[in-house]
């Protein structure tokens, strides 16, 4: 821990002091100020911008270019009131808010069997840390989690987060998850993340386009007989309340490997109807487009995206 108090990572927590101030202000007022730092930041560091571009070009070439800058925009917008409630939940905690989320098919985690194990499906939509801390508190569950890059915001992401579920560890962790899945634990895990070629990936389409996509929770799902359900959430702006639904997912009678192409096509379509919903509300700021089917990498730079015009 000493290490993280050298001088090269005082700017971090310099940054950390001030998402710490702007999460005691009213929601409101949290909000306003995280509209403003993401569309500085989203100014001043334009290739990030340009992801969520070719990602919306990708996932809804029928829009209008004006049409898809005004959802770029609405992206930045509910991606800094996700980072907003990210930095209230870390530093004050959900349960001021837990009367404003409801949660659909709380049951499925629960169910009946409480022998048997529930691998619970993350996607990347805006709220997620404060939906997903809002349900473990309702019905716990364990999380996977990939180390983050900054290893000062990593330090507090995983002390934080591991207040508010029952165990924390990480994604590559298999034997872990088998045992507790065995002994009828339920675990998050991120389906949404774009993995290259790895072995536990397929190409399945989202959007309309192959996206590489995680099989790892189907095959421990066949591997340990657990159920598999699927978490979506969306918020309401104007009321600042929050919508939670699991989504029961069965399993494709298929053989493998066509089997794991199936249950990926499957979450990824569920995702897909949720998100054209509230098209603004999903993570479009990650590469989740970029690995292309033939296995090369999609330029997410500044060339595409001319390209494409």
């Amino acid at each position: 821990m000493k290490h993280l108090w050298l001088p090269w990572h005082w700017p971090t927590w310099a940054l950390i002091s001030f998402g710490w101030c702007v999460a005691r202000l009213p929601l409101r007022m949290q909000y306003s100020v995280g509209r403003m730092v993401a569309r500085t930041f989203f100014s001043l560091f334009r290739r990030r911008k340009a992801i969520v571009q070719l990602n919306l070009k990708l996932a809804f070439p029928e829009l209008a270019d004006e049409a898809r800058e005004e959802l770029t925009l609405k992206t930045i917008d509910e991606f800094s009131r996700s980072m907003v409630e990210t930095l209230f939940v870390w530093f004050r905690g959900v349960h001021s808010l837990l009367d404003r989320v409801q949660v659909s098919g709380l049951e499925r985690l629960r169910g009946s069997d409480h022998t048997q194990g529930t691998i619970l499906l993350g996607a990347h939509f805006a709220s997620l840390d404060l939906c997903g801390s809002a349900v473990s508190l309702q019905s716990p569950f364990q999380i996977t989690y990939r180390d983050i890059k900054n290893p000062v915001v990593n330090c507090i992401a995983v002390n934080r987060r591991r207040r508010d579920y029952e165990r924390m560890y990480l994604a590559t962790d298999v034997k872990t998850m088998v045992s507790e899945l065995r002994k009828g634990k339920t675990i998050w895990f991120a389906s949404d993340q774009d993995m290259g070629t790895r072995k536990a990936t397929c190409f399945a389409p989202f959007f309309g386009v192959e996206a590489s996509t995680i099989t790892t929770p189907f095959r421990l799902a066949r591997l340990t007989g657990a159920r598999v359900v699927l978490m979506t959430h969306t918020r309401d702006n104007e009321s600042q309340s929050w919508d939670v639904e699991l989504h029961p997912i069965e399993l494709s009678d298929l053989a493998e490997p066509e089997c794991y192409v199936a249950d990926a096509t499957n979450v990824n379509l569920v995702i897909e109807q949720v998100v054209r919903t509230h098209p603004a509300q999903y993570f479009w700021v990650h590469r989740r487009f970029k690995t292309k089917a033939d296995g090369q990498r999609r330029d997410y730079g500044f060339r595409e995206k001319h390209l494409l015009h």
